[in-house]
């Protein structure tokens, strides 16, 4: 046997833990975990030094741009800056100009991402407009329907308890998962426009508009119209502890729900976005001391179910204004979060099973995607090498994402990836991407069987 490449003196995350030995990867596939000596010839064969090799890991909330927004961020950037951050597939969401809302702008963008990607990219879609077109969007293989409740972008009325549930419906017959932005669509938009008139435009007249009650009215909404409808849910960045109880409660009656969590509301507060300004807003913003706290305690009894970066860039001058109404919200993170994570393992709040967990196994279990997640033979060698003990200092100036800024810009941090490996394949090698433009893969969710 003769294989493509061999990964040498490595601890390799697996199901049974951290063995020490080698892989032998051959046409993108994982062939062999071995010792070395039991490893067969390769093409080329790389040393890990003794580093752990993890399953490749997964981002399923982020905003790669392009389009005509590629001037905040591209589909080559944006997999650059997430082979940079260790991620070897992402999940791009759906609110693009223009935005992705029905089967035939989904299968436009998936083409132009094919030129460009360096690692693996799923697409999110908004609800069609169509009855028809939810198949459609399905066979195209999107990762999933994505509802911004209180900005639709659907061409639906989704304000109406009726359209929503035959939506709802209408994702289930086509068995997609559908991925909620969670805010109350009336009390955002009424204390948004309130405040302008008003001229109240402060950062915190943006936290009383963004509240967790928002939040919590939204969640609350969705899984009464949901209930009775075998439809899979997903809440993007769950903020408010109440929000999480109802989903709580919602698994324990059956419902099929998921959350995730964001780095930056695991790790900032309100007072973060009060000092740092735009730099630091985003939405949901950052919540109380306590709340964060609470935020870790369910975090690390399983009620959560992912963690995700939300990567949203945006141009650092929009950023720096000062009526708050103005400032785009969202903040770059595939280049941060797994150092952020890696500290928290050093620190003891977390461990590489709970990194492996949320940001590998599960996003790829809840938006199904094959054969990621795990290492082992026959799966895909999608594989994120980390040095758990590399003391580095974030610096956004070095960002492969076009957003260069960070709420985190100067944290001492401890652990990150030193090589990103798609399909067999380096991506990124030492802070380097190695790849070219599009020698990576759009993913298509195969739901026929």
């Amino acid at each position: 046997m003769y294989v493509d490449l061999l990964i040498t003196n490595a601890k390799i995350y697996t199901d049974r833990g951290l063995i020490d030995g080698g892989l032998a990867i051959d046409d993108g596939l994982i062939q062999k975990i071995a010792k070395e000596a039991n490893l067969p010839e390769a093409a080329s064969k790389i040393d890990a030094g003794g580093k752990i090799v993890l399953p490749g890991l997964v981002d399923a909330h982020v905003h790669l741009r392009d389009l005509d927004l590629s001037y905040k961020e591209d589909f080559y950037t944006g997999t650059c800056a997430a082979a940079a951050g260790g991620f070897t597939t992402v999940c791009d969401m759906p609110n693009t100009v223009p935005p992705t809302r029905d089967s035939s702008l989904l299968k436009e963008k998936m083409d132009v991402a094919a030129k460009k990607v360096v690692t693996n990219v799923g697409f999110y879609c908004c609800f069609p407009e169509m009855h028809g077109d939810f198949e459609a969007v399905a066979n195209l293989g999107a990762v999933g329907f994505k509802v911004y409740l209180h900005h639709p972008l659907t061409k639906l009325n989704i304000q109406d308890d009726d359209v929503f549930s035959s939506s709802l419906k209408s994702a289930a017959e086509v068995g997609m998962p559908v991925v909620l932005h969670a805010e109350d669509y009336y009390m955002i938009n009424s204390q948004e426009e309130d405040c302008k008139k008003s001229g109240r435009n402060s950062f915190q007249d943006y936290l009383s508009v963004h509240s967790p009650e928002a939040e919590l009215k939204a969640v609350k909404r969705v899984l009464s119209l949901a209930e009775g409808i075998s439809v899979q849910l997903h809440f993007v960045h769950i903020t408010s502890v109440n929000s999480l109880k109802l989903i709580i409660q919602a698994k324990k009656i059956g419902q099929e729900v998921t959350c995730e969590v964001t780095p930056h509301n695991l790790l900032l507060t309100y007072e973060d976005l009060l000092r740092l300004g735009g730099i630091c807003l985003m939405d949901p913003p950052p919540r109380d001391s306590s709340t964060v706290s609470e935020m870790w305690r369910y975090l690390n009894g399983g009620a959560i179910d992912i963690i995700a970066s939300d990567h949203a860039p945006h141009p650092l001058e929009d950023k720096l204004k000062k009526n708050v109404w103005e400032v785009p919200a969202g903040i770059p993170g595939l280049e941060t979060t797994l150092p952020l994570m890696l500290t928290e393992v050093n620190n003891g709040r977390l461990t590489l099973d709970d990194v492996v967990r949320y940001l590998s196994e599960k996003p790829s279990r809840i938006f199904h995607l094959p054969n990621k997640g795990r290492i082992s033979r026959g799966l895909d060698a999608d594989l994120t090498i980390i040095d758990l003990g590399k003391q580095s200092t974030i610096n956004s100036d070095s960002f492969y994402s076009k957003a260069k800024y960070s709420p985190f810009n100067g944290r001492k941090v401890k652990g990150k990836a030193v090589k990103t490996i798609v399909a067999g394949k380096i991506v990124m090698e030492d802070d380097e991407i190695v790849a070219d433009p599009g020698s990576g893969s759009v993913l298509r969710i195969n739901r026929t069987g």
